[in-house]
């Protein structure tokens, strides 16, 4: 049997990881933990109710029905522990057996390894592919309706309280609650990244 990449191996090693702490804390801990992400999912919902009522046609039309899409090539998006904590938590066991089925295969297509027949197969997608619109959309979109471009900025700017660790975030916060049950991965990145270390200790939270 061929082994799965580099990048599904990280993956995997994550998302099981988060499955045994999850599978191991009581009720109230889990509660507080998706309690901890509600903003963040709020969030969310206001970003792909945006990005569904002005990018889904063109991207759907130019990208995926093509099989072009860059977006979603595979090995192509940095992953944060907490998109994966996120998705976890907000996924049903058979969403998430899925997608670790997937991870202990090797990925032969020309896309990345979560992009089934209708889609994403995350439930709440990393914040990286959220954000991420490419060059021709921008100007397909932000050409017809200047406003868009507008709305988009600040989408952007209420990312920053999530993810932009100069102050306590959300995604840095959760990193800790699983490093405080034995978790230690490369996806890691609040804890790992050389960048998000001197931000953190440029304001003093490391």
């Amino acid at each position: 049997m061929e082994l799965e990449s580099d990048y599904n191996s990280a993956q995997l090693l994550s998302f099981s990881a988060i499955r045994q702490v999850c599978e191991r804390m009581s009720g109230e801990e889990l509660e507080r933990l998706r309690r901890m992400i509600e903003p963040y999912l709020d969030y969310r919902r206001q970003l792909d109710q945006f990005t569904r009522r002005h990018f889904a046609a063109f991207c759907r039309d130019a990208c995926f029905q093509t099989g072009l899409s860059a977006c979603c090539g595979f090995e192509s998006i940095i992953i944060f522990f907490a998109d994966q904590a996120i998705n976890y938590l907000c996924s049903t066991a058979v969403e998430m057996d899925r997608i670790l089925a997937l991870l202990e295969r090797t990925n032969r297509t020309n896309h990345c390894v979560f992009l089934g027949p209708e889609g994403c197969l995350w439930r709440v997608p990393p914040i990286t592919c959220a954000m991420y619109v490419c060059a021709a959309a921008k100007e397909k979109v932000f050409g017809a309706n200047p406003e868009t471009a507008v709305g988009f900025d600040e989408f952007r700017e209420a990312e920053k309280p999530f993810t932009r660790p100069t102050q306590p975030v959300l995604f840095d916060q959760l990193e800790k609650v699983f490093m405080a049950h034995g978790v230690a991965t490369s996806s890691m990145w609040f804890h790992r990244s050389p960048g998000l270390i001197r931000l953190k200790r440029r304001h003093g939270l490391a």
